[in-house]
């Protein structure tokens, strides 16, 4: 949403500005300006406006000029509109026409589309069509003066700061009504949030080429903050994230409230609860489950769980589809987890949770990852089906409920899905821990007899050729595999944590070493200065031997002297 490096220079041949007012030039973009001069491009300043209105013009322009020579592009041109008389249409955006084309500039600077001065916004709507019908390689960088933008390149213009703080000082007359030059030095450091702190001010700008104007990138410059990051996929609103659809199976006497107390507490905001009663006594319930809403479908009649399956269907608005056993829970994470999961992995529709150690699982590194392995439904169901969630699509193309069947439609429907989507695993801690993998009962003789009947025709050579060498394998066989696998996995992370071990032994041993040669170079430095200290004091007992021959010749001289001369 913001960048987080900053650019030394915007790279331009050629550069031209466009000010709605004298000193918009320089609070708006005077540190890229000074960039501009420093790296050798040309730089032609437009002043639109004489200012009139909070000013004498001509003192105005006379402030420009001195910024102008101050920052090194020399003097502005001034088109003398008057103040608050720029307007939005054909002669304006000529007249602009016709300065890009003369000043044979491939970089255009004008003010933010945020702005709030009439002027600002009349020339920013103006700049971007000139520059939209250009084309070719210009572009137009949008800066900011009294409103701040939303940016996507940050400036750093400490070097020159300074500089830009003297040019903002030249506007003696408008810094009399309002200290602007504090406004815009916070506003450039406020820039510098997201850069590193060497970075002591920077300018925001939006940029955007001919190109991308022609392709309709105007809007997206003034595109609501809502709108903008329900694009990015930011979620402002419950309804900005697809609903999902939760359908539960309620057969007569069942209880209700685990499985409601788990809905009411889902993380996933956009839920809706469709109860299909299978009791014909059963009393109203409220009209939400926490936050979400809550639907209760009477029928009127007994249901099997394949038929409340399908009336749910039938009655439900979401985009994807949960089907939940009244009596059972889905952890709080259950929804949002797998719908973020399949909007991220387009090409399936289907998403479940499990514990990724399994064997037959993709993606156990990863944690996530799309499991093709449709032939282990074919020789079990192991995926409980409120661990599924899939797109209400495949609903409307055929997969359904089969109520035909007089046991295992959970189970066919899961096969249905499978043919219909690969199934995108979502990795997690154990999500259903009531209820282990191998927990299921052998399916009913009868029941089973009903599924194969149904299912012979639908099966590939491939799959009957896989279904018969796993029924090969001796259950102990797949134990041992996935004893085996689990440690793989262990001795893989234990050769990680003896690498990552190994490298910081390096390390240590590397500083260690550095630490003796730095040791043994300050030892060698010390017996220098020893001998240098040595030196010096010899030199000094010396010198002093030196002082007191001469001072005792002196003395017995002047001696000498002194008895001759009684003498005489």
């Amino acid at each position: 949403m913001l960048p987080y490096r900053a650019q030394q220079l915007i790279p331009a041949t050629g550069v031209l500005v466009l000010a709605p007012h004298p000193d918009d030039e320089v609070f708006g973009c005077g540190g890229a300006l000074a960039a501009h001069v420093a790296a050798g491009v040309p730089v032609r300043v437009v002043i639109l406006t004489n200012g009139a209105l909070f000013g004498d013009p001509h003192t105005r322009l006379n402030e420009s000029c001195t910024a102008g020579r101050l920052l090194g592009y020399g003097k502005p041109e001034s088109w003398n509109f008057p103040d608050r008389g720029l307007e939005y249409g054909e002669p304006l955006v000529a007249r602009l026409l016709a300065a890009i084309t003369a000043s044979a500039a491939d970089l255009v600077y004008a003010p933010s589309l945020r702005e709030i001065h009439p002027d600002h916004r009349q020339l920013a709507m103006a700049a971007a069509e000139a520059v939209r019908r250009v084309g070719g390689a210009l572009r137009l960088a949008q800066y900011e003066v009294g409103v701040p933008l939303r940016p996507n390149l940050l400036l750093d213009i400490t070097p020159f700061a300074d500089l830009k703080q003297q040019a903002m000082a030249c506007f003696v007359s408008q810094l009399r009504h309002q200290r602007y030059d504090e406004h815009i030095l916070a506003l450039n450091r406020y820039r510098t949030y997201t850069l590193t702190a060497e970075v002591r001010l920077a300018e925001a700008y939006a940029l955007v080429s001919a190109q991308a104007l022609r392709e309709n990138a105007l809007l997206d410059l003034v595109e609501p903050e809502y709108v903008f990051q329900a694009r990015l996929g930011f979620p402002c609103s419950s309804q900005d994230v697809p609903l999902v659809s939760v359908v539960i199976r309620r057969p007569a006497g069942s209880d209700l409230r685990l499985s409601l107390d788990s809905l009411a507490l889902q993380t996933y905001p956009n839920i809706e609860v469709l109860l299909v009663d299978g009791d014909p006594g059963l009393p109203a319930l409220p009209g939400n489950c926490g936050r979400h809403l809550l639907r209760q479908i009477r029928t009127n009649r007994c249901l099997s769980a394949a038929a409340a399956s399908n009336a749910g269907f039938d009655e439900a608005s979401g985009t994807y589809c949960l089907v939940l056993d009244a009596g059972k829970s889905i952890p709080p994470e259950h929804a949002s987890s797998l719908v973020f999961a399949l909007r991220k992995q387009s090409s399936c529709h289907v998403a479940y949770a499990s514990a990724p150690q399994r064997e037959g699982h993709a993606c156990q590194a990863s944690g996530e990852g799309i499991d093709c392995d449709a032939v282990r439904l074919l020789c079990r169901p192991d995926i409980p089906l409120r661990a599924v969630l899939f797109d209400l699509c495949l609903v409307n193309k055929g997969c359904r409920f089969d109520e035909s069947l007089e046991g295992e439609q959970d189970w066919d429907f899961l096969l249905q899905l499978s043919l219909a989507s690969a199934f995108l695993l979502v990795a997690c801690a154990d999500p259903f821990p009531e209820e282990p993998a191998n927990a299921r009962e052998t399916p009913d003789p009868t029941s089973l007899l009903a599924m194969c009947e149904r299912w012979r025709t639908r099966c590939s050579s491939a799959q009957l050729a896989s279904l018969m060498r796993r029924a090969c394998d001796p259950p102990q066989l797949a134990v041992l595999r996935r004893q085996m696998a689990e440690l793989r996995l262990t001795m893989e992370e234990e050769r990680q944590f003896l690498a990552v071990r190994d490298r910081e032994l390096l390390e240590c041993r590397s500083t260690v070493e550095s630490l003796r040669i730095e040791l043994d170079e300050r030892d060698l430095r010390i017996a220098e200065l020893r001998l240098q200290v040595q030196e010096h004091e010899r030199q000094r007992a010396e010198m002093l031997a030196s002082h007191s021959w001469r001072i005792t010749r002196l003395l017995r001289c002047l001696s000498a002297a002194w008895r001759e001369w009684r003498r005489k």
